[in-house]
């Protein structure tokens, strides 16, 4: 049996992603470091484990067990993987890294099934502890990253287990998501209160290791935040993105109706590094957000054999949180915009589910992980027509994956990338995060 061919994109990417970082920087010895080994520069941070063995019921979890510091994991894509808007981003954000969210707890699961629920149910939340309880256990203004190794003081239970509670802090700049949708849906004259984060928009990052800033750049306020060499952006990237291809592998899977892109610089970087794949709109790395607003975008993933076009209408807007002054004036005209992909078709309300209506492309990640059901299983549209079974496949496994692999290899082909497309410095958008 072929082991590549079987088992679906979707959860082959977490079995990658989860110990990436890991294995790259531990099976890389001799003088010269991994590039990914960048990343550690950030330093250690608070981690915790669910509580029992096994993903928890779909949704959030409010008892962790405190596992100490250690590095942080790569992420994956947060929310349903056929969920038809995808907002994207260059790296994930770092909230442990300033110093009003140092009590900030990140996953660190030894099961992948944990993995995948985490991401897959997070929505709007990241977790921490509340301000009494990181004091209560210890934490201190010292406690501080990238040098502390400072580890809470969490009492140990008759069990062994050091547990905590979690508090989930909603992220502004998913807030900022909601509300997007909010107005879509109002926009729309659609049942309020529907549609949500994790279920009709999805968030994922072209590179998958988290940092407080993607930069290539020294900052003099902020002496200890380390910027990236020359060496270290083009292994990442040539790493992450062009070699593993995590971000485009889970993009073709996915397959987004609406995509959306928030600031300068990740708008930069993501025309940059897909140039040549954009079939209108002509946009170009140098183009400022205020012109890119003003263009129909659309990104051509491909076409099937029947003729079918699966592209993506490209939308663009300054960023919420880093730049909220812009956002308040081009909010607007991005729900606008979401509109239109509604009367387009680009977006339908299904009425049964009561959400978006699921783009083209098979999914099994929530059942073949055990993670929960599939609410959208009734929707799903394989893109391979009849799917391609051999004596050595099972029915039902990887059906769309030799088609995400061949929509891909066509895709990248005629790829032109930006050379300067990933060099931008994100120090001016993303800033602390906004609590």
């Amino acid at each position: 049996m072929d082991v590549d061919t079987q088992i679906p994109t979707e959860v082959e990417l977490a079995f990658e992603l989860m110990p990436c970082q890991a294995e790259r920087v531990a099976q890389n010895p001799g003088a010269a470091a991994h590039p990914c080994s960048y990343f550690r520069k950030w330093g250690t941070y608070h981690s915790f484990d669910y509580e029992s063995a096994g993903p928890p019921k779909p949704g959030i979890s409010a008892a962790a067990e405190y596992v100490g510091r250690a590095p942080l994991v790569p992420e994956m894509l947060s929310g349903c993987r056929k969920a038809p808007m995808l907002a994207v981003g260059i790296n994930p954000n770092l909230p442990g890294w300033w110093p009003n969210l140092r009590g900030s707890l990140n996953p660190l699961f030894d099961d992948y099934r944990q993995y995948a629920h985490y991401f897959r149910y997070r929505r709007m939340a990241k977790p921490e502890l509340t301000s009494q309880d990181y004091a209560s256990f210890g934490g201190t203004s010292a406690d501080a990253p990238p040098g502390s190794s400072f580890a809470l003081n969490v009492p140990t239970d008759t069990e062994g287990h050091k547990t905590v509670t979690l508090h989930w802090r909603d992220q502004q700049m998913y807030r900022q998501y909601q509300g997007l949708l909010d107005a879509l849906a109002g926009g729309m004259s659609w049942p309020p209160n529907r549609l949500t984060v994790g279920e009709d928009l999805s968030y994922g990052n072209m590179v998958a290791c988290p940092s407080a800033k993607w930069t290539t750049q020294a900052d003099q306020d902020q002496p200890t935040l380390p910027p990236m060499s020359e060496a270290e952006r083009r292994g990442i990237v040539g790493e992450c993105f062009s070699g593993r291809r995590y971000f485009l592998r889970q993009l073709f899977q996915s397959l987004p109706s609406v995509i959306l892109v928030f600031s300068q610089n990740t708008a930069s970087t993501f025309i940059g590094a897909l140039q040549g794949r954009f079939s209108q709109g002509d946009p170009k790395p140098s183009d400022s957000i205020a012109v890119l607003m003003e263009r129909e975008v659309v990104l051509h993933f491909g076409d099937l054999p029947d003729g079918t076009t699966l592209d993506a209408r490209v939308l663009f807007g300054p960023h919420p949180t880093g730049n909220p002054g812009a956002w308040e004036q081009a909010k607007l005209k991005v729900v606008g915009q979401l509109v239109q992909c509604a009367h387009g078709g680009r977006l339908r309300l299904n009425s049964t589910t009561g959400r978006l209506a699921r783009p083209l492309g098979s999914c099994v990640f929530c059942p073949m992980l055990g993670i929960g059901p599939c609410d959208y299983l009734a929707e799903l549209k394989p893109i391979a027509k009849p799917p391609v079974l051999t004596a050595d496949r099972v029915p039902g496994l990887g059906e769309d994956k030799a088609a995400q692999t061949e929509l891909l290899k066509h895709f990248i082909e005629h790829l032109n990338p930006a050379a300067d497309a990933w060099a931008a410095s994100d120090d001016t958008e993303s800033g602390p995060p906004a609590v």
